[in-house]
Parts: structure tokens; sequence; C-alpha cells
């Protein structure tokens, strides 16, 4: 039987976001309160957990994660409506990143919203405007 050693090294934590992440996804939802902050916090969750889980830091995002992200979504049975939101959301977020000069640009300009054809309901309204 061998005797062990406690040790006393510290082990190291690498954090999940950049001081800049911290403080754009901190000003982002401070801008916010009640239901749309909780709404706006869930849709930054679970991206930040979908870019963690492929191992993307959340400023080095590109256009095509966004549009993965996206249609992530869809395929797991998102509503059109909540894929929208959210991208909603990761744009604004990213837009107010910018603004307060913690990015270059947004990686989040011109995603599609959705890549479902329209609804049925949606065609007729389509259509009663033209």
């Amino acid at each position: 039987m061998t005797a062990t050693t406690p040790s006393t090294a510290l082990a190291t934590v690498q954090p999940v976001f950049t001081e800049a992440e911290r403080l754009a996804l901190a000003g982002f939802l401070a801008g916010y309160r009640g239901l749309t902050r909780e709404a706006y916090t869930l849709d930054l969750r679970q991206f930040t957990a979908w870019c963690r889980t492929r191992s993307v830091s959340l400023f080095a995002v590109r256009h095509a994660d966004i549009e993965t992200y996206a249609r992530d979504l869809e395929a797991n049975g998102r509503a059109r409506a909540a894929v929208t939101r959210r991208l909603c959301t990761i744009a604004g977020f990213y837009k107010h990143a910018v603004e307060e000069e913690l990015l270059e640009h947004s990686p989040a300009g011109h995603v599609r919203q959705s890549g479902l054809a329209p609804t049925s309901r949606g065609r007729q309204a389509a259509a009663r405007r033209r």
C-alpha cells in the first residue's frame, strides 16, 4: 500500500467569460427589468451554454454560429416565435457590445429569423397585404 501526501496546490479555474463579455452581458441586461429581463437572461444563458458546448467564446462567435444555433433550435422543435425572440435577444446583446465599444462588429447582423416556410396563416396575411 502506498501512502499519498495531501497536496496544497490550488486548482486554477478558467473563467467562463472574459471581463469584456461580463460587462456586455451585465450592461445589456441592466437595460431591462421584470419579465423582459428574465426572458432575455434565459435566452442569453441558453445561447452561452450552446457556445460553451462548442468551445466558442462569446466574443469569438461568428455569423455562421448564430445561424447554426437558430437551425439547432428549429431542429429541436422550438416554435418560430421562440427562435425569433432568441435571435432578437442575441442581436440586441451584440449591438449593445458594439455600442459600448466592447466588440468591433456584431456577428448577428442579417441573421435569418427562421428557415421555416411561412404558415398558412402567414401566407394568407401576406396575400391580403398585396
